[in-house]
């Protein structure tokens, strides 16, 4: 599987990462024909008012799912 990496985390932000420089949260691939998007984000209730969190799960949705005015366009 070859994923397209979207967005990284910086571990300097937090205590105890240890993946340093290439720490992946989110992600997309096709395989056989289909789709799969992965998010990290979203673990507080707060993190579902932050708009650019709102806009990344969209966005996932909708290229995981062919959305004819954004299917060539990863979130």
């Amino acid at each position: 599987m070859k994923a397209r990496i979207l967005a990284t985390l910086d571990e300097g932000t937090y205590n105890g990462g240890n993946m340093g420089d290439d720490h992946p949260i989110m992600w997309c691939h096709e395989f056989d024909g289909g789709r799969s998007w992965y998010f990290a984000g979203g673990h507080t209730r707060e993190s579902f008012t932050e708009p650019l969190v709102l806009d990344a799960i969209l966005g996932g949705i909708r290229w995981a799912a062919r959305e004819p005015n954004k299917a060539d366009q990863a979130p």
